[in-house]
Parts: structure tokens; sequence; C-alpha cells
């Protein structure tokens, strides 16, 4: 059977038979097709149904954010308003040089049901933009200016366990880091680095003795030359007791991570 050179890409071409050919430029075809209805559908939503904030249901930013200005800025309570090392009544360990959360978490509020609906509903847009606007908040925090000024930071979502992944589609902690990303300009560690080697308990619920015992042998460090010498900064979406972040802290610095930081939505 005949076949025709087709390119795919610089210095690279294959053999494909005319009905693979023809198979290839009909689904180019229904691609950009599939593109431009998807537009349009999405054109006649927004006509129809404007976009409305998440949190106070007021017509949001014709720029698609999730939040309006009004919930973005002033609508939860912060958490370290005086840009303190710490929220108010943390106690960190020596090896974690600072703490900062952007609100205090509303237990069965309007908080925790976006963080409910980043995490089990699959909003990742809504994780970004939150963790953006932790990012901007934290580019004001003194401890972080010195870090960032002594060397380099690298943003490190807490790691989901790959089953845990699996079953919500996303890690939420990794979209949040994303935003932060997006506000700083600052790298986040590629996936991978650390892993969550052991499948382990929700913590809902938990003492924090429960907490520390679910979580003994969680977190491994892959590839530490990728972190040693920087100074780490992790990331996740509510501080509670502290316990899982610890953990992930105290592997870090078993392999020679000296500056650490902790950064989250928020602080319940």
């Amino acid at each position: 059977m005949k076949k025709e050179r087709v390119s795919q890409g610089i210095g690279f071409e294959v053999l494909i038979t005319k009905k693979e050919l023809k198979i290839m430029k009909y689904d180019d075809t229904m691609r950009i097709l599939n593109d431009i209805v998807s537009e349009a559908v999405l054109g006649f939503k927004n006509m129809l149904f404007p976009g409305v904030c998440l949190s106070c249901g007021e017509p949001s930013m014709e720029g698609g954010e999730l939040l309006c200005p009004f919930c973005q800025t002033s609508r939860f309570d912060q958490a370290n308003a005086q840009l303190l090392d710490a929220c108010p009544g943390v106690i960190l360990p020596s090896s974690i040089r600072f703490q900062f959360a952007l609100w205090k978490y509303d237990k069965g509020g309007v908080l925790q049901r976006l963080l409910h609906s980043i995490k089990y509903n699959g909003m990742g847009k809504l994780g970004f933009e939150l963790g953006r606007l932790v990012g901007v908040q934290l580019l004001g925090l003194p401890i972080f200016a010195s870090m960032y000024g002594n060397g380099d930071v690298i943003f490190l979502p807490v790691p989901l366990h790959p089953r845990r992944k699996r079953m919500r589609g996303f890690n939420q902690a990794e979209v949040i880091a994303l935003g932060v990303q997006d506000a700083t300009g600052l790298p986040v560690a590629q996936e991978g680095v650390v892993l969550r080697s052991r499948y382990t308990k929700t913590q809902t619920g938990f003492s924090l003795l429960e907490r520390n015992r679910n979580l003994k042998s969680a977190f491994v460090v892959a590839e530490p030359h990728k972190l040693i010498g920087k100074s780490v900064i992790i990331i996740d979406d509510v501080y509670t007791t502290g316990a899982t972040t610890f953990a992930l802290a105290s592997v870090l610095e078993s392999v020679g991570v000296r500056n650490i930081g902790i950064v989250t939505i928020a602080y319940a």
C-alpha cells in the first residue's frame, strides 16, 4: 500500500497511508469545530447566566473571577492581619521559620463550603484564584521577603497519595500552589519530588496524637537534590493542628532542607 510522508516537526517525518492521512485531517477538522462550538456555547451561557460570586451571589467581574472584589478583600476575617511570623496562637517547631494563612476558617460557613468545593467538587479554578490571593498577601510578609532575598524559594504542595488523587481527580494543594506561583513568579516543585508513600485515613475528627500516628512515615523525599539549598514553602488548603505540614517539614529537614515555611488559605 502506498504511503506518504507527513512532517511531525523539525527533522522528524513518518510514513502513513492515504486512509490514515484522511483520518488525521478529519480529526483536525473536528477538533477545530469542537473549539468553535465550545466557545459559542460558553458565550451563550454567559449571556443567559452572567457570572455571580460563589461567596455572596452578587455579579462577579467581567474578568471571569469566581469571587467578587468585596469577597476577595473584605468578606472573611484575616488570619494574620499583623503579618507576624505565625498566626496568633500557633507554635512552630524549630525546623519551620514561618506559618501564614490568608483567612480564619469558619466551620459550617461560606469559606468552608468554598474549600470543600475545591477539594471534593473539582473546583480547581477557585483553588487557583484563592492561591493567587494568598500569593499577593505573601509578598507583603516580612519574613518571606527575607527568605526570598537570601536565596532560591520553591513552593511545595502537600502531596496526595496516588489512590486519593485518582479519587478526587486532582490535588487541591497543587492548584493553590499554581495560583501562588502566578502572583509571586516563583516556581512550584515538580510532582514526584516528594511523594505520599503511604495511604492514610482522612485527618478529619482526629486528635493531635491520632493525626501524628496517622502520618508516621507518610512522606518520602524522592529527589532531595531539587530542594536542598532552597527555601521550601509548603502549600496546603487549611492549617489545623499542623500535623500534616509538620510531618512533611520533618522529612524535608532530614534530607538537609533548612529554610521551611507553611502557607495555607485558611487557619482553623
